[in-house]
């Protein structure tokens, strides 16, 4: 099925993600083929799955139990899948998500302690037809740094939960890093935005470039 180049990019809370996301798309812009990439975030990216967003984040009215707020993310990955991510891919164009499975596994499966990790990535598995991203962008920062340096924002349901959740999320995000070694490229976190954007501008580009010699 697939052609195109899927790039994920994930990480704990406050770890950086959604700026080097939006440099990334920025950088991208100033590329002759800026149009073709596809840019998305989980979950959300369809109409269904922006409503799952808002329910899974900032509902509180009736909060989603644990075993439904992991059938939800996988709802909206089922959802965008299908509708843009598939597509997308057969069609030869470069899909760059804001969180993947391995959110899921990192959340749902070492946090939260719905299901085992490799149970959670065989459902993802049944849903995504085997898909796995070619390159992971994990930005990684122990949490207890990570949110001193956020400070008193306004924080979603899932920021809210206590520290030792997010150190859950941090080893669940290190049991993927090590376990698909091939794809994943660890980034200290800590280090200046514009380091970290370099470094991802780097390595996106060179395996965009890799993609283009062998089509």
């Amino acid at each position: 099925m697939k052609k195109g180049l899927f790039i994920t990019f994930e990480g704990g809370e406050a770890c950086g993600k959604s700026t080097q996301v939006q440099l990334f798309k920025q950088f991208v812009q100033t590329r002759q083929d800026k149009d073709n990439f596809v840019f998305i975030r989980e979950p959300g990216g369809t109409i269904l799955g922006e409503k799952i967003r808002d329910l899974v984040l900032n509902f509180t009215q009736d909060s989603p139990t644990d075993k439904a707020e992991l059938l939800l993310f996988l709802a909206s990955r089922a959802q965008i899948y299908t509708k843009v991510i598939k597509p997308a891919l057969e069609e030869g164009k470069i899909v760059v998500a804001d969180r993947f499975y391995d959110s899921t596994v990192a959340y749902q499966g070492f946090a939260r302690q719905i299901m085992p990790a490799e149970e959670i990535l065989a459902l993802n598995k049944m849903i995504l037809n085997s898909l796995k991203p070619d390159l992971t962008f994990y930005l990684e920062i122990k949490p207890e740094i990570a949110f001193k340096r956020k400070g008193e924002s306004s924080l979603d349901r899932m920021e809210s939960e206590p520290l030792e959740f997010h150190q859950k999320v941090y080893e669940g995000y290190r049991f993927m890093a090590e376990k698909e070694k091939n794809r994943f490229a660890v980034i200290d976190a800590t280090k200046s935005i514009d380091e970290i954007h370099n470094q991802i501008k780097q390595k996106a580009c060179a395996l965009i470039e890799k993609y283009y010699k062998q089509k």
